[in-house]
């Protein structure tokens, strides 16, 4: 499964249904995968799942038997998600993380896709990694002796593989075919906010089918909806999966209304800018009176501070270190007055303390962005 939201300075958020506690294991070209608490609960469940499988093998083997299996199934999860990540990473889309939790996994992107081919790339990737997973150890089930633990292990892994794919290619969003089918709209229409609402909910009726799927054989014996599914764990996942496209639905109308506005419409009102050869003593006298606020630094502009910029600068040289030697490069901090709010709002949450200033050519400096602007923009502010 493959996510895409918004950067910020705090940790990647929790996935939904994970636990929120995680722990890092290694990097992936810079980017931390990572092991939610959740994973330990699923693990149990799987080993307990399949132990009936081994149990000629006693207590003991069994149990190894089964937890070797847990390993696999994870390993495997967990190289459809480096699937996803490298495809982002090789688009120049930064990834916040990769976490494997409860319900399988996530690799978190700062930001979306540019183009609907890139999309399709990215999310088809993960998928296409399981099933050359399941090819692979099928190949090496045919070349182990019927009856062998490797070789029960090795093709069990390989139908696994087999059905997370398919599974995968479901088109049910947020599942990776549910991101094919977003992709294939965007394509079609030329508008990825529609396309996502369309995928949303065809993600959402799949959702409730597998909800009724694990809970209609409760109340009514032998009802069987999907044979390959079933159970109470199905329902759980289909609870999972319709929370994610009612957020996603949610995002996408966010994000339309945003597209109908611009910078210069939702901007506020900016301090004036600070003397680039003030010193930062100088500054912090000025800065106190509105400390939350993001400055700008020279007309035309030539970098923004804070007040806890301005604080980090040692006492004893606050008085000769001129403001614009710590001020943030224009590039990070700054968006074109006309440029819309839909286009802004990934970099307003990627940039420092969560402010842009809003700049008309030339670099002369007109207003501020904030976080609480832009959602008023799309409540129906002004």
């Amino acid at each position: 499964m493959s996510t895409e939201s918004a950067a910020d300075r705090r940790p990647p958020a929790p996935p939904p249904g994970g636990s929120g506690a995680a722990w890092t294991i290694f990097r992936f070209r810079g980017v931390p995968v990572r092991l939610d608490a959740s994973l330990l609960l699923i693990v149990a469940f799987i080993v307990f799942s399949v132990y009936g499988q081994f149990a000629a093998l006693g207590p003991a083997g069994a149990v190894l038997s089964a937890s070797v299996y847990a390993v696999m199934l994870f390993a495997s999860i967990l190289l459809h998600e480096l699937g996803h990540a490298f495809a982002s990473l090789e688009r120049g889309i930064p990834v916040r993380a990769i976490t494997l939790f409860a319900l399988g996994g996530v690799t978190e992107s700062t930001r979306e896709a540019r183009s609907a081919r890139d999309e399709f790339v990215i999310v088809g990737i993960g998928p296409f990694v399981s099933l050359v997973l399941a090819a692979a150890f099928g190949l090496l089930g045919t070349l182990l002796e019927e009856g062998t633990v490797a070789g029960a292990l090795v093709r069990t892994v390989a139908m696994t593989n087999l059905l997370l794919a398919v599974f995968n290619l479901v088109p049910g969003y947020p599942l990776d075919g549910g991101r094919l089918l977003r992709s294939i709209l965007w394509q079609v229409t030329g508008r990825p906010h529609q396309a996502t609402r369309w995928a949303a909910r065809v993600g959402q009726v799949f959702a409730v089918v597998l909800i009724a799927d694990g809970v209609l054989p409760l109340v009514i014996p032998g009802f069987d909806l999907i044979p390959v599914f079933g159970g109470i764990f199905t329902a759980f996942i289909g609870l999972f999966l319709y929370r994610g496209a009612a957020d996603a639905y949610k995002a996408a109308q966010f994000r339309e209304r945003l597209s109908t506005r611009t910078a210069r419409t939702m901007m506020g009102s900016l301090p004036p800018p600070l003397p680039p050869d003030a010193t930062v003593a100088q500054a912090r006298a000025l800065v106190a009176a509105r400390p939350s606020l993001l400055w700008p630094v020279g007309d035309p502009l030539v970098g923004a501070v804070t007040l806890a910029d301005l604080e980090r600068v040692p006492e004893v040289e606050a008085g000769v270190v001129p403001v614009g030697r710590v001020a943030t490069a224009p590039e990070r901090v700054t968006v074109a007055a006309d440029a819309s709010l839909d286009d802004i709002v990934d970099r307003l949450a990627a940039a420092p303390d969560a402010m842009l200033l809003v700049v008309e050519y030339g670099g002369h400096p007109v207003g501020l962005l904030t976080p609480s602007l832009v959602t008023g923009a799309a409540q129906g502010g002004r």
